[in-house]
């Protein structure tokens, strides 16, 4: 098995947000996952990592849609009882997490970072993120959630591939390392 590889998969508005202030991303509705090569993607990954705020979102929507697979929360309050069995709470450091992930067997795929912005920060400028791919969504905003915070910068990612789609969306992928 080759090395897991920890990926960031998100969307993003033409001016940069993930969602709006609230965190909806209803802006998102009238997008088809499956035209963009969600399915596939998802079938790559056996993890994932997604914070606190993002976990109940997605929670209101109804049943998990992750079942299969294993899901770390990362928060420091307690996860409701009613929740799936394979979604566990993780409020230990980053570095530890990202180390027991790699070195982990247990598990087929690669890692995906779900979000929310700041769990995205963390992971690509702490340099734990080895790649992104960022569907640029032809909508404008004004305002939201950033992808990249305030203090945002010092990485140089490598284009690997782009690609539009009869949407309008953009997808780029790009190398965070030589992975």
């Amino acid at each position: 098995m080759g090395k897991k590889l920890f990926r960031i998969y998100i969307a993003v508005s033409l001016d940069g947000f993930i969602a709006r202030t609230n965190g909806a991303v209803d802006w998102l509705d009238q997008y088809d996952p499956a035209e963009f090569g969600f399915d596939d993607f998802l079938d790559s990954v056996g993890t994932l990592i997604i914070g606190r705020n993002t976990f109940d979102q997605v929670m209101e929507f109804g049943d998990w849609p992750y079942e299969a697979r294993r899901t770390i929360v990362l928060t420091s309050r307690d996860l409701p009882e009613d929740r799936p069995a394979n979604i566990e709470p993780y409020g230990g450091s980053i570095i530890e997490l990202v180390d027991q992930l790699r070195d982990s067997r247990n598990g087929d795929g690669d890692i995906w970072v779900v979000g929310g912005g700041s769990v995205v920060t963390q992971f690509l400028f702490g340099g734990f993120a080895d790649q992104l791919d960022i569907f640029t969504v032809p909508e404008v905003l004004g305002d939201g959630i950033s992808l990249f915070g305030r203090d945002a910068g010092g990485i140089k990612p490598r284009l690997l591939a782009s690609e539009r789609y009869n949407s309008g969306v953009v997808r780029s992928q790009y190398g965070l390392h030589d992975i």
